[in-house]
């Protein structure tokens, strides 16, 4: 048996997707406009260092002690989930302050907290 047995890709609406961010340097960009406060919910969350074919395991301490040490700037990897939709959005994202590093990491903090809300 194989998957397609059970799924197919839905292409009547916007709705059911995968996106992915264009390109690495709107990664950061991509992230703030989804979530400008930093504040996730249950309808919009965000999954960091999900390796895959897509990224790394890299975490945002990683990134955060390479500016620290001015070493080479690191990507992190994201998945957005979108639950309501069915919509998944996935990328790098290259944090280069230490402003990025706190907005992803308030980011992964409000998303954990949406996750664990969900069914209950």
């Amino acid at each position: 048996m194989t998957e397609e047995r059970y799924w197919h890709p839905e292409k009547e609406s916007n709705y059911y997707t995968i996106l992915k961010v264009s390109n690495k340097l709107c990664g950061m960009a991509a992230l703030k406009s989804l979530f400008t406060d930093a504040k996730a919910d249950d309808m919009n969350f965000v999954l960091f260092s999900t390796s895959g074919i897509h990224g790394s395991y890299i975490t945002i301490e990683d990134a955060e002690q390479a500016i620290n040490n001015k070493e080479d700037i690191l990507d992190v990897t994201f998945l957005v989930v979108q639950p309501r939709i069915v919509s998944l959005r996935y990328g790098n994202c290259t944090p280069e302050t230490l402003e990025d590093i706190q907005f992803l990491k308030t980011l992964r903090e409000t998303s954990m907290k949406a996750v664990a809300e969900i069914g209950f």
